[in-house]
């Protein structure tokens, strides 16, 4: 029996019939054996029936159920986290998948540091990569809370088992960033492999494709400053401060992109973040003063 640590791997799944089996072959075929995948059905789908009907059978696979239908993946999350058995934990989403060695790659760092994440490698939507959050990164460095708040790129850690804490805090919008942000307040510390091993990809439909993403950001950043504002996260004061300036600042945005939206001007939040430069465009604040004016005016 080996002596490499167990790693359970939590996969929320909710509509998911057709991208969890390309999720989970990315698994199956990891260089790195110990793992267990749980699979968090949000939506009373059998899943295991799913991937057996496309000749996915493993015994490290098993399901759990939120009892629910949609009700979000940080709950669907929370709910694997129960079940899992792992001395190390880390996500996938049941759309995205894993580089072959990924787990083999990851999981000596966060034994070593505690916590984990690699160079995510953004895929358009039917095609390939196209970003990543740290396009300078060349060596294994330690992370910091502005890069996990301003890339505007997911994360996803590979870390020990007691990190997780209470698990995923139940926001609209952003619940992996807050979770991101306990991890780096709670590990050793916290480190970036430069390769992009987690392959992350935008679909139709999904919350940062959808034609309502401006009104779940709205609520998201609502919860999550007045969660910070009243010290219900548990972070460092320098993490804390952090977040809620970058909150703040991106709740401000928001209303430009809702305003991009609905002038036609971009079709996704994506677009809208890679048109402003993560809303960090110089020409942004103009535009922010401007819409700020037409109520006035229009009053």
């Amino acid at each position: 029996m080996s002596d490499e640590p167990l790693i359970s791997v939590i996969i929320p799944a909710y509509r998911a019939e057709a991208t969890l089996p390309g999720a989970v072959r990315s698994l199956v075929a990891q260089t790195y054996p110990w793992w267990q995948a749980i699979v968090a059905s949000d939506d009373g789908v059998d899943y295991l029936a799913v991937l057996k009907r496309a000749g996915i059978c493993d015994d490290r696979l098993q399901q759990v159920s939120t009892g629910a239908c949609g009700s979000g993946e940080g709950n669907a999350r929370n709910v694997a986290l129960a079940a899992a058995r792992g001395a190390l934990l880390c996500n996938l989403d049941a759309d995205d998948g894993f580089r072959a060695d990924r787990l083999e790659q990851l999981a000596p760092l966060a034994l070593a540091h505690g916590a984990a994440v690699d160079n995510t490698g953004v895929h358009r939507p039917g095609g390939g990569l196209y970003k990543r959050p740290f396009p300078d990164v060349r060596a294994i460095t330690p992370l910091t809370a502005d890069e996990i708040l301003k890339p505007r790129i997911p994360l996803f850690p590979v870390f020990r088992r007691e990190l997780a804490g209470d698990g995923w805090t139940t926001v609209p919008f952003a619940a992996d960033v807050l979770f991101n942000l306990r991890v780096l307040c709670a590990a050793p510390s916290m480190v970036v492999h430069p390769e992009s091993l987690y392959l992350y990809f935008k679909r139709d439909g999904s919350i940062t494709q959808a034609p309502e993403t401006a009104q779940t950001a709205e609520r998201g950043y609502a919860a999550i400053l007045h969660l910070l504002e009243r010290g219900a996260l548990r972070l460092s004061s320098r993490v804390r401060a952090a977040a809620h300036a970058e909150f703040t600042a991106n709740r401000r945005v928001n209303r430009l992109f809702q305003h991009y939206t609905l002038s036609g001007r971009c079709a996704s939040l994506e677009d809208f973040l890679d048109m402003t430069q993560n809303g960090r465009a110089p020409w942004v604040e103009a535009e922010l003063a401007q819409l700020s004016e037409e109520p006035a005016r229009a009053a």
